[in-house]
């Protein structure tokens, strides 16, 4: 606990009784699906209401973690998650587009935002994929924390994945509420839950009880300043009123109140947690399976919250870098807690995106491998990845790799060209020359002409021409180089050599594909890494593996009965 501050000693609950929620929506993966659409084409937003265009936001939401997007948009046109992840590009300056506008005549009564195109900002989207994890998550937590207004803060504005309703935005620009630093609340809030452990469910009431009993004005300044002197009377709670769902009566609540601290700054707290915690996947929340509170806005919905794995490195500045893994079947394995947008940056020109999940699956290419090497002279896949990975690469993939550099080595093609072949070459060649390839040989331009300048100056030249078939032998007589390279090529003849590697493999067949899931799972967390097959139902391994596998055979044994049957043959 930090200095100076009371431990919290939060109760914890059973939630099995409880509803309980994990943001399924990927707002990291979603960010960068956004920005990868955004940068490929002209996006033009609409001149009213400053909105992507229905198409364009079709054609993002299907690529959206929010399987209900591209339904929303076709029965609201909009997707309050793509608005979502469109402000957080905007924010973190991925893009830009206007957000004033103008007003066009004398009655507008609202702006308007005409050839409103969305711009990519290449240079800060780059540096953002070559940042660390820490780097990349705290720019994103920085500026969702920062980001508020008057009436778009956790008491007015519901949370885009959230249940919970808000109380009237209206009066939200007087009394305390303009006075009020949000960025330093949450980040108050945020710095109480880094005091938690991961994976145990508190109890939302014993947090918002320490509060009050240690901090009860984190929220709300006890001796407030009031924007407007006459909104003083109203106290520190002028903002809030309760409204009774049967008789649909308002209800100021009045710092009096007993209950008072609950009823406000505990409602902040609740919808707090399904801001940004919840959509971020730093809490998973347990709410009661029906709202009982006879009040709006709803109270005391939010029974616990228990802390995610990623989150507590992320506060304390030690987030880890993805952990990389490359299998025998050229298969890429990233481990991270959070989608790692930029190692799979790194990745892309080598391998195909397979999956994305916690680990995300990549595919080695050698279309792709081939491509990079081809344009990147000086590149090293295998160091590169090795690079990442922390381990040698399994051999067959380190000498793919190999091949498919030698695959990439590329050529000049000169057309219209000429080989010269001679001892003492004459000046008059100079002016044809491309290229010196030795004291004797020169590459020259315009063939034809240069032979009939030889010819004129009475230098004797022999012409041969190839065919496309095959190259043609120079006449008898004739000395060059290529001849004595030729007969010294008959001489030297060698049987060309075959090299063979043999190794001895055990494949193990599965009946169907949930039990060849169940095995490979329990592979990956062995870290047993050998090739699998998903559509022959197989997993290959060598025999110095076989230790290996068959404990990890046996550990299985203890929730499954496992038949193995030797094949003869």
């Amino acid at each position: 606990m930090r200095k100076n501050q009371p431990a919290m000693a939060l109760k914890t609950v059973d939630v099995a009784t409880m509803d309980v929620c994990s943001c399924e929506f990927d707002i990291r993966k979603d960010l960068h699906v956004y920005v990868n659409y955004v940068r490929e084409r002209s996006v033009k937003r609409s001149v009213r209401e400053n909105k992507i265009s229905k198409a364009d936001a079709k054609r993002i939401a299907k690529q959206l973690s929010d399987p209900e997007a591209l339904t929303d948009i076709d029965e609201f046109g909009e997707s309050p998650w793509l608005d979502v992840v469109d402000n957080l590009a905007l924010g973190v300056g991925f893009v830009d587009y206007d957000t004033q506008g103008e007003y066009l005549g004398y009655t507008s009564s609202s702006p308007s935002f005409v050839d409103n195109y969305i711009d990519y900002n290449e240079p800060a989207y780059q540096r953002f994929l070559a940042s660390s994890m820490q780097q990349q998550e705290q720019l994103l937590f920085d500026h969702l924390v920062g980001r508020y207004s008057n009436s778009d803060n956790e008491w007015f504005a519901p949370s885009a994945y959230g249940r919970l309703d808000t109380f009237s935005v209206w009066g939200c620009a007087t009394g305390v509420v303009p006075g009020i630093k949000f960025d330093k609340v949450r980040s108050f809030l945020f710095k109480c839950l880094a005091d938690c452990q991961p994976g145990i469910w508190y109890e939302t009431a014993s947090l918002i009880d320490y509060l009050k009993q240690n901090h009860p004005y984190f929220l709300i300044p006890q001796f407030p300043k009031f924007k407007y002197r006459t909104n003083e009377k109203d106290g520190r709670y002028g903002n809030f009123s309760e409204v009774d769902k049967a008789s649909q009566t308002s209800d100021k609540i009045s710092e009096k109140d007993r209950d008072a601290f609950e009823r406000v700054e505990g409602r902040f707290v609740e919808r707090f947690l399904e801001n940004i915690p919840l959509t971020m996947g730093y809490v998973d929340l347990a709410y009661a399976t029906s709202d009982n509170s006879g009040t709006k806005p709803s109270l005391g919905r939010i029974k616990a919250f228990k802390i995610n794995g990623g989150f507590l490195p992320f506060m304390q500045g030690s987030l880890p870098e993805p952990a990389v893994t490359v299998l025998p079947n050229h298969e890429i394995h990233v481990e991270s807690p959070w989608y790692p947008a930029g190692m799979l940056a790194k990745l892309e020109p080598l391998a195909d995106l397979v999956s994305t999940d916690r680990i995300c699956i990549l595919k080695l290419s050698r279309t792709k491998a081939v491509a990079y090497l081809a344009e990147e002279e000086a590149a090293d896949p295998k160091k590169d990845l090795e690079s990442l990975t922390g381990q040698p690469l399994p051999a067959n993939v380190a000498a793919e790799l190999a091949e498919w550099a030698g695959q990439s080595e590329s050529f000049v093609l000169y057309q219209g060209c000429g080989l010269v072949e001679g001892k003492n070459l004459p000046a008059l060649i100079d002016p044809y020359e491309v290229e010196t390839l030795s004291a004797d040989l020169r590459l020259v331009q315009s063939p034809d002409t240069l032979f009939c300048e030889l010819e004129q100056a009475e230098q004797v030249p022999v012409r041969v021409t190839h065919h496309a078939n095959g190259f043609k032998r120079p006449p008898e007589g004739v000395q060059s180089v290529f001849i004595k390279n030729l007969k010294q090529q008959k001489k030297t003849k060698q049987k060309e050599l075959i090299t063979i590697r043999q190794q001895t493999s055990i494949t193990l067949f599965f009946q169907d594909g949930v039990s060849l899931g169940v095995f490979t799972k329990a592979l990956t967390e062995n870290q047993c890494f050998v090739e699998i097959d998903k559509e022959r139902r197989t997993v290959i391994y060598p025999t110095d593996q076989k230790a290996q596998v068959d404990s990890v055979i046996k550990q299985l044994k203890k929730n499954y009965r496992i038949k193995l049957v030797k094949e003869k043959g």
